[in-house]
């Protein structure tokens, strides 16, 4: 998907920054969702996921949802794996988060798994797929071998992309597996291993909203719907900050307020309005910042999220995108909230390349 800069804005939401500089801001509460617990779930056979019939004997079966990029593209592909979120499966992602689109314009293979009982054991979480001790990572790593001996895929770009408990997932592959994947993208998620030390640097790409009450920024020391405590955000990135030898953000300038397609906002460059609409006034982010700002939400002059980022000694990159008044799930295409949340994934990730080759399984 191109990037197409947002027209610029005009009005300063300076608190944006605060709500990354400051994450006790960030500390919600949680909010009430679909019913986790394992009350009442059926709880499924650890599935046996090595060896060269590894998919065949994962138990999913086929057909595979998967999508390819036109005939014309220049072969090998990348792929992306996209792992929803809990209580769905693959057609929610197949549907609203344009990954397609990014097939048909970037040249790239997607392909949607289901987890069992529309969950994924990420670690400490969460639903049938944890209280049964599946072996998702087995399942994944053997799905994407089976992928890409049936289709010409470039294992050197394979990520993964997900959503909540499918980004908690990712975490936990990339954990496990790193130096198997050029990055993985978690859009509302948080990591649930304890141990985490990826074999080789890793791209991370982490999407969040700052009233997030399901998984929130601060995290939280126990969820009672996902039965597991929370890592923060920046707990979660810290591991993957490390092995790719990437400084925490910690200067004004390592947070960047960008427009909706994750391009810098420039407060200082006017926007052409309406005749008779006065404009609003323009000027620079300022330190220190105040939370007086709190009480309006994103509008059309403002900028839609905050981007943190340094520079990593590696060749990966950990990119952070905090929309502090999103709340918890895929950030909406259209509207005051939106943000080409794929799009903005895909750019970074697009030039990111594993370590080595993922191995044959």
């Amino acid at each position: 998907m191109a990037t197409v800069p947002a027209v610029r804005r005009h009005r300063v939401v300076a608190l944006w920054l605060l709500t990354v500089l400051v994450p006790a801001l960030l500390a919600i509460t949680g909010c009430g969702v679909a019913n986790g617990s394992r009350r009442g779930q059926v709880v499924p056979e650890p599935t046996t996921t090595a060896g060269p019939d590894a998919f065949e004997r994962a138990g999913r079966g086929l057909p595979i949802r998967l999508t390819l990029p036109p005939p014309s593209t220049p072969k090998p592909y990348p792929l992306i794996v996209a792992l929803h979120s809990l209580y769905y499966d693959g057609t929610d992602p197949k549907a609203n988060w344009d990954l397609d689109g990014l097939a048909r314009t970037e040249g790239l293979a997607v392909v949607y798994p289901d987890g069992i009982g529309k969950s994924w054991n990420a670690g400490t979480c969460c639903g049938a797929a944890e209280a049964g001790h599946v072996d998702d990572v087995g399942y994944l790593r053997s799905l994407i071998a089976h992928v890409s001996e049936n289709y010409p895929i470039d294992r050197n770009r394979v990520s993964l992309v997900g959503l909540s408990n499918g980004g908690m997932l990712a975490y936990r592959y990339a954990c496990e597996h790193g130096d198997e994947l050029a990055g993985i993208a978690v859009v509302a998620g948080s990591r649930e291993v304890a141990q985490c030390q990826p074999a080789a640097p890793v791209t991370l790409v982490v999407v969040h909203g700052g009233a997030d009450g399901h998984v929130p920024y601060g995290g939280t020391p126990w969820s009672p719907v996902l039965n597991t405590a929370i890592t923060p955000v920046e707990e979660s990135m810290a591991t993957f900050r490390a092995v790719d030898r990437c400084p925490v953000p910690s200067q004004p300038a390592d947070f960047v307020p960008t427009d909706r397609y994750g391009m810098p906002w420039h407060a200082a460059t006017p926007t052409p309005v309406p005749d008779g609409v006065p404009a609003a006034p323009a000027g620079p982010v300022t330190y220190p910042l105040t939370t007086t700002q709190l009480t309006d939400p994103p509008a059309d002059t403002a900028p839609v999220a905050v981007r943190a980022e340094t520079q990593c000694a590696s060749s990966a990159r950990v990119v952070q995108f905090l929309l502090p008044w999103m709340a918890h799930g895929w950030p909406p295409a259209t509207g005051t909230y939106s943000f080409a949340t794929s799009g903005v994934i895909w750019n970074l990730l697009a030039t990111a390349r594993s370590a080595r080759p993922g191995p044959r399984l």
